[in-house]
């Protein structure tokens, strides 16, 4: 009888431009309460795995209200120049005017009301629909994302991670 078993590819990390780990920049420092910001592109290559696990982490800075959230949305394009509601596939401001298009949110974190804290979620699991994907995060708390000097120890993150299957 087959078995089958499910293992981690390499995790396509987006973050702050020149913090350790980051394969993709989303500049996360100082975003406003109530502003957006959409990341750089990822290829996810002419054939792609099914499956991605997703995680978004967040650091707060001055201590927001309680129960604020923080959207994770996923923006995808089939040519890599076709994106849905004004995405551009590049590390830039985003209106949220336009967040009714986007069509796939992937989970939100709930923030507490504590100050430099880093609250990480894992959102589930998220099936690509075409070969370009970008992230756009939307800040819907009361404060600015964390503000860090030098800016690449800021540690808010999306990480999408193929799950790889084989059959053995």
């Amino acid at each position: 009888m087959a078995t089958r078993k499910i293992s981690q590819g390499t995790a396509i990390v987006w973050g702050q431009p020149s913090a350790a780990g980051i394969t993709h920049n989303l500049t996360f420092s100082g975003l406003a309460a109530a502003a957006a910001r959409e990341g750089v592109k990822a290829d996810l290559g002419a054939s792609w795995d099914d499956d991605y696990a997703v995680q978004l982490i967040w650091e707060t800075g001055t201590a927001p209200t309680a129960g604020g959230v923080v959207e994770l949305w996923l923006a995808c394009s089939r040519d890599n120049s076709t994106w849905p509601a004004d995405v551009t596939g590049a590390d830039a401001a985003w209106a949220v005017t336009e967040k009714a298009n986007l069509r796939i949110l992937v989970g939100a974190i709930v923030v507490p009301n504590t100050a430099n804290k880093t609250v990480a979620l894992n959102l589930g699991i998220w099936r690509p629909p075409t070969r370009y994907v970008t992230p756009v995060v939307v800040n819907n708390t009361s404060q600015a994302c964390r503000v860090t000097d030098p800016a690449s120890n800021n540690t808010s993150r999306v990480i999408l991670v193929p799950r790889v299957e084989t059959i053995a």
